[in-house]
């Protein structure tokens, strides 16, 4: 006897197309702020150009995570996740 489709579970979350859209979003952020803040001359402005490239990456990183973190949560619940190219 064949299972129907309701004994089944949600699709797994990916990892691959959401890693690689999060490094695609990580390298947009911080080449935006580079390209806006890198005629800076001085170090000190330079330096603060850097930081915040760096720090608005780790920020995007961070809310990737989040929510693939969230997916595999609803997942594990039994509820279904979204389904599009990058989940």
């Amino acid at each position: 006897m064949s299972q129907g489709p309701t004994d089944s579970k949600p699709p797994t979350p990916g990892f691959l197309l959401p890693g690689l859209r999060c490094g695609v979003e990580m390298a947009l952020v911080g080449t935006i702020i580079l390209l806006v803040g890198l005629p800076a001359e001085e170090p000190l402005r330079l330096g603060i150009v850097l930081l915040a490239a760096l720090l608005a990456m780790t920020v995007v990183l961070f809310w990737a995570m989040g929510r693939h973190v969230h997916r595999w949560i609803r997942y594990a619940q039994g509820k279904p996740t979204q389904h599009t190219p990058f989940d």
